[in-house]
């Protein structure tokens, strides 16, 4: 054996601990379970189409942080959506009232990461929002909110008739034709991103939506001018119409992959 191959080999063993450690980290990989309740919860509201569900979380290997969470939703006629999370409600803890009911203490956040540890089993509230519309609506929102701060500079702002021009009307059009929800069924698609490698078991579902279901949601835009009259008219509270929204609650069925 000459002095090439002597090289070669220390060239070679100097080389083992990285392999060592690539493979390590290979089968080490955080490997993310989601658990989900039986069913989701579907609104529409001023927010738009809403999508609401409870997530647990668990992983193994290694503890890891989630950086974003988004709904995939699939129609069986091929159309496609994306919900993107808003907020997040952790319940902290359960206090007991003198009646002697349970009182659930949740803290609510807005969405920047999870941290998910291998010892609990993480669980979130999380709701679910289209990005795509909220980019449509906010920029509406900045367009009457600066006509609404000109007419206070003229003297000339009024609330009653604010909420009935015909700025104002296109608005609330705008937020109706955002709704999406359709009769029949989803496919429904949990994606997860991480600074770190991951694999991920348990994300993919369905939900049937019934005629009746979205006849149910449709009625909410009846609601969304008198929402925005009950937070922008100053009325008596016993003047004020308090919205009820609809919410539909669809049986979630796991899929096997």
């Amino acid at each position: 054996m000459n002095i090439i191959d002597w090289i070669a080999i220390l060239g070679a063993l100097a080389w083992t601990p990285h392999l060592f450690s690539f493979i390590h980290n290979f089968l080490t990989k955080p490997v993310i379970q989601i658990i989900t309740p039986r069913t989701v919860s579907l609104g529409f509201t001023t927010l738009g189409s809403i999508f609401n569900l409870n997530l647990a979380f668990s992983v193994r290997n290694k503890d890891i942080v989630i950086s974003s969470i988004a709904i995939n939703l699939k129609h069986e006629s091929g159309e496609e959506k994306v919900f993107n999370w808003q907020n997040i409600q952790q319940q902290i803890m359960k206090m007991r009232i003198p009646d002697g009911s349970v009182l659930p203490y949740e803290k609510e956040q807005s969405v920047l990461a999870i941290k998910i540890n291998e010892k609990d089993i993480e669980e979130r509230f999380i709701q679910f929002q289209e990005s795509s519309f909220h980019i449509v609506k906010n920029a509406r929102e900045d367009k009457l909110a600066k006509d609404i701060t000109y007419q206070r500079k003229q003297n000339k702002y009024d609330p009653k008739t604010f909420i009935e021009s015909q700025d104002a009307l296109e608005f609330f059009d705008i937020i109706k034709q955002a709704f999406s929800w359709k009769a029949g069924k989803y496919k429904v698609v949990i994606n997860i991103k991480s600074p770190d490698a991951f694999t991920i078991k348990d994300n993919e579902y369905e939900f049937l939506l019934t005629a009746v279901d979205v006849d149910f949601l449709e009625h909410n835009k009846e609601y969304i001018k008198l929402d925005y009259k009950n937070y922008m008219v100053p009325q008596k509270e016993e003047d004020i119409e308090k919205v009820n929204w609809n919410w539909r609650n669809p049986e979630l069925k796991k899929l096997n992959k």
